[in-house]
């Protein structure tokens, strides 16, 4: 009868072991947080983009936290903590401060408007936190740039050289014409597209901006309709292109004058919000040429969208980051930066590898398409 108690301690003993390993073991299993922030436009005239960037975002996100991060033996999964800058520096910036300075994150996500972004890249220098623009194209975003801003997608100087002579070769035109938004996206695309179409000899002979929120272009499309430029270039959000494009086609622009939009134009969303009447034969620079079928499902299935730049490049960027936590081993942003700049990833849109040249620093490049629209078709001109 004495041994009983020993033994029941014993069994006590071994039985709060085992629930004591259990417990240890479930805790080490369950994933820690990466905390990740997204600044992009939700509202206002760029929703657009901020809703297929997040579209991305979220389809990478489930992939990588499917797969999990390990950082020194130890799970990790990423929470996107975003919010709406409304292609407005203001927005933006406050955003970027509360990221880093409230939730503590360990990389940023975002902008999508160049004025956002070149407000906001000089902050991440400042908190020394890395961020990847989603498709911010104002070369001033990364020229000269900043340590800790990153870009995938070429700027609008650089997709400049490596558009035009295919625009050339396609209208052969001697003049050309501009319509486009009052900011540094639009000033940007105009100059960079001007200086590399003079020196294949086109003269650009009308020159118009319109302020963002514009709904009536009439004033802007009857000067280029007068001056009779062989190409003209619109550039702005696609719900203004869409009614740029409508309007040109209306006043009988386009009967005399080829249209090209900007990589905007070259999205499902003009066909829907323009009509196939209205955009046929017009012509964009794209971002993207096509994607592996499978996955245009997946967005068709997920979110009953068409396909879209900014969820392919959402969909890199946070693969880009993810790859490089992993890499850096460590949730310190100066790390992450560091192995962000070794990048060598082969996305969707491309192979993404950030370099620094000719004046820029931490940028992509990769060659963009030509679309023209076709009985309401997206083709891609070869």
């Amino acid at each position: 009868m004495k041994k009983l108690p020993k033994l029941l301690l014993v069994i006590v003993l071994v039985g709060a072991m085992v629930v004591l390993g259990l417990s240890s073991s479930t805790l080490a299993a369950d994933p820690k947080v990466i905390k990740i922030g997204y600044t992009a436009p939700f509202t206002g005239a760029g929703a657009e983009y901020g809703t297929n960037g997040w579209r991305g975002i979220q389809l990478a996100l489930e992939e990588v936290n499917k797969k999990g991060i390990t950082i020194k033996g130890e799970p990790y999964k990423i929470e996107i903590i975003r919010y709406d800058s409304i292609c407005t520096p203001t927005e933006a910036v406050a955003n970027v401060r509360k990221l880093a300075m409230e939730d503590k994150v360990v990389a940023i996500l975002g902008d999508h408007c160049s004025s956002c972004c070149m407000a906001i890249a000089p902050l991440c220098d400042e908190f020394k936190i890395p961020a990847v623009t989603i498709e911010c194209a104002a070369d001033s975003v990364t020229k000269p740039g900043h340590e800790f801003y990153f870009r995938m997608r070429p700027s609008m100087g650089l997709m400049a050289p490596l558009g035009i002579p295919r625009i050339v070769k396609i209208f052969n035109p001697k003049t050309a014409g501009f319509i486009n938004i009052n900011d540094d996206y639009g000033h940007s695309f105009r100059d960079s597209f001007k200086a590399e179409l003079a020196k294949h000899g086109v003269e650009t002979v009308v020159e118009e901006d319109f302020e963002r929120g514009t709904t009536d272009f009439t004033v802007y499309l009857t000067k280029i309709k007068r001056v009779k430029p062989d190409v003209a270039f619109y550039v702005g959000a696609i719900s203004e292109g869409a009614l740029i494009v409508k309007q040109a086609r209306e006043i009988g622009v386009t009967d005399q004058t080829a249209l090209f939009g900007a990589e905007e134009m070259a999205e499902m969303e003009l066909l829907s919000l323009a009509g196939a009447e209205a955009i046929e034969g017009t012509y964009a620079l794209a971002l993207w040429g096509s994607v592996d079928p499978a996955f245009a499902k997946r967005v068709m299935d997920r979110f009953n969208a068409p396909m879209h730049y900014a969820i392919i490049f959402g969909y890199d960027a946070l693969h880009v980051v993810a790859k490089a936590i992993e890499s850096a081993q460590s949730l310190d942003p100066v790390k992450i930066k560091d192995a962000l700049k070794k990048t060598d990833y082969q996305g969707l849109e491309g192979h993404v590898k950030f370099e620094s040249f000719e004046g820029y620093k931490n940028q992509g490049r990769f060659v963009p398409s030509i679309v023209k629209w076709v009985s309401g078709q997206r083709t891609v001109v070869e």
